[in-house]
């Protein structure tokens, strides 16, 4: 039977001294009413160390088709927790399978952290049966950089569910993503302060670029050619999505950083550009490109799981 309730939520962003005055201005786009919102649960399924729900709840934000003005989601809680635990939202990578961020979000309930999987506008049940990502999202460029920046205010809202359970520590939420899902995690790390944990993988600074230059996004960027789009007016658009904007904001002690040294899709001079930005947090660099790195997985998850379970409750 599903679960239901209401959750109060802070919707308001606190400014903070910056050299660069458009920050603050940009910083109010991820605002929104703090009203409760509601939300429903109801299980999926569960393994002997988890088990699996689909939450739902109303996006701050309203978009052109109905079906993505409500946010979808998978909580992986592990089923023996001893206290109130760490927990994460989880942000998937480009194709939308949600296969790299199952693969995420269930290793780390296995080492005893609920993780969120936050679904993107247009990505899943946020689009009309029957259609496909590049007809809704990829190739709409102004979709795709509304829906980026609806991410943001989806993950805020998103942790502040996850802070009124009783099985999480309300001090100790983070965030984890994986290519275009790192670098929206790397916006919400430098918009909203409450992410203590966080782990960024194959991500950079300059969307905007990666974008044009990807292999993996050849047909998109003909597709903005085809609209008169060039790079300079795309990133004049991506400046509020852009985690270099905020980057000033965040500590680079809650921050992690995943990266791969031969990645053809996100360049080494975009990711230590962010870096930079963070102020030179923690990076790991795996000999592998943007797809061979899932080799490390058996590496990777763990030491994540361990810097995200190592989280000071913050003041």
């Amino acid at each position: 039977m599903p679960l239901a309730g209401r959750v109060a939520c802070r919707g308001s962003l606190r400014p903070v001294s910056d050299p660069d005055p458009g920050t603050n201005a940009h910083l109010q786009r991820y605002n929104f009413p703090p009203e409760p919102f509601a939300w429903t649960l109801r299980p999926l399924g569960s393994t002997e160390h988890y088990a699996i729900y689909h939450l739902t709840f109303p996006s701050p934000r309203t978009y052109d088709l109905a079906e993505a003005n409500t946010v979808h989601a998978e909580y992986h809680l592990p089923i023996q927790l001893k206290g109130r635990a760490p927990a994460v939202v989880v942000l998937d990578i480009l194709d939308g399978s949600f296969t790299v961020a199952r693969l995420v979000s269930r290793g780390f309930a296995m080492a005893g952290i609920p993780s969120l999987i936050v679904k993107m506008p247009y990505y899943g049940e946020r689009r009309p049966a029957g259609t496909t990502l590049y007809q809704t999202f990829v190739g709409r460029p102004e979709r795709m950089l509304k829906a980026i920046e609806g991410t943001v205010a989806d993950v805020r809202r998103a942790a502040c569910w996850l802070q009124s359970r009783r099985e999480v520590d309300p001090r100790r939420i983070g965030i984890v993503g994986v290519s275009l899902g790192g670098i929206i995690a790397a916006t919400v790390v430098g918009v909203d302060q409450r992410f203590n944990r966080n782990v960024i993988v194959l991500a950079g600074g300059d969307p905007a670029a990666i974008l044009w230059h990807a292999p993996e996004t050849r047909g998109v960027r003909q597709r903005f050619i085809e609209l008169g789009i060039t790079l300079d007016s795309l990133r004049e658009g991506a400046v509020p999505i852009d985690p270099l904007t905020f980057a000033r904001r965040a500590k680079a002690s809650r921050i992690l950083m995943i990266n791969a040294a031969k990645d053809e899709t996100v360049s080494r001079q975009s990711t230590l550009a962010l870096w930079g930005a963070f102020g030179k947090p923690a990076i790991h660099w795996y000999p592998a490109g943007h797809y061979s790195i899932s080799l490390f997985i058996p590496a990777i998850l763990p030491s994540a799981a361990q810097f995200v379970l190592s989280a000071p409750p913050t003041r």
